[in-house]
């Protein structure tokens, strides 16, 4: 019997998102769910991708007891096993960029507006994915967290950083005394954490923006660039069929050289930028990390959470710890 995790249209149409079927491998497993739930299942089936226990499965695969599927459907980001290509999260990461950068030449208040309409409709991607989980965020006191980091960070400068977040943290816990629903200590701890995130990147992105030293602008591009490449080769990479090196392997290694050539190109410190680039590498990861527990409830770096803006837990992290790690070697 294997057990079997369904996401998106897929759980519609299934009326559960969890179930248990016979089969040997993971082929008889998908045989099997065509035939209990009818041709539009399977039909959806065809594009969608199959996880085993955190990692991609194959149609050969043998399936245990003890092992748990997750069946993705386009919608989540998932394609057909062994497609290639960057995919729809790696198009709106990539158009996300263009967008930024175009900004940032334009000046900080396209850039804060850009970016502050960015993190609202992550925060909500992400309250959205999670009520598929084993808790449900909700997406105003992290909109209000956004707002008031930003305020805060504007008006006061550096000092306006903690206040923001200091604000953020409260609204995220009192919104559980307005909210009857929202009083789980579960969703109090995932909700400051996500508050803390939003806060520290809007304030991270507008401190660095207006920098003392007259190369904000230069900062930023430096490290939209960085961020995008290694996320979108570390995506490359995971979409491949060949599987040549591990995904997380290659994404920071593209954002480290990018960094170094970045510094050298720019004419930023080299050795400062190597350490950002190592925690911006760390960030991306960690924020996948992060993201795939607020939309599954688990930690799995290797499967693909339900959501569309899902490409942007790793940059959004990124983003959020880069003035704190400018500042500690500056």
């Amino acid at each position: 019997m294997a057990r079997v995790r369904l996401f998106a249209s897929l759980r519609e149409i299934a009326g559960a998102s969890h179930v248990v079927i016979e089969g040997e491998t993971i082929r008889d497993v998908v045989a099997a769910l065509a035939s209990r739930y009818g041709p539009e299942f399977e039909r959806r089936m065809e594009t969608s991708r199959i996880w085993k226990n955190g990692e991609e499965g194959a149609e050969a695969d043998p399936v245990a007891d003890a092992d748990e599927l997750a069946v993705i459907p386009p919608v989540s980001g998932g394609a057909s096993m062994g497609s290639t290509g960057i995919g729809l999260e790696g198009l709106i990461l990539a158009g996300i960029a263009v967008l930024l950068l175009g900004a940032n030449v334009l000046g900080t208040p396209f850039l804060l507006a850009v970016w502050v309409g960015v993190a609202a409709l992550w925060a909500a991607d992400l309250a959205l994915a999670s009520s598929d989980g084993d808790f449900k965020l909700d997406y105003l006191p992290l909109w209000a967290a956004i707002l008031v980091s930003l305020v805060a960070t504007n008006t006061l400068g550096l000092p306006g950083l903690g206040v923001g977040v200091a604000i953020s943290l409260l609204v995220a816990m009192g919104w559980s005394l307005v909210k009857q629903g929202s009083r789980d200590v579960t969703i109090i701890s995932a909700s400051v954490l996500a508050a803390l995130v939003v806060s520290l990147s809007v304030s991270s992105i507008l401190l660095a923006r207006v920098s003392a030293s007259g190369d904000g602008d230069s900062r930023i591009a430096g490290l939209v660039i960085i961020t995008l490449l290694g996320t979108l080769i570390g995506r490359l990479a995971e979409r491949s069929r060949a599987r040549m090196a591990d995904p997380y392997m290659m994404g920071s290694l593209a954002i480290v050289l990018s960094a170094l050539a970045v510094a050298y190109i720019a004419g930023f410190e080299i050795l400062q930028w190597f350490f950002l680039g190592l925690v911006t590498a760390g960030a991306v990861i960690a924020g996948r990390g992060i993201g795939s527990a607020f939309r599954t409830g688990r930690i799995r770096l290797a499967a693909r959470p339900e959501g569309y803006l899902t490409a942007l837990d790793g940059p959004v992290l990124a983003l959020a710890v880069f003035l704190p790690a400018l500042r500690l070697i500056a």
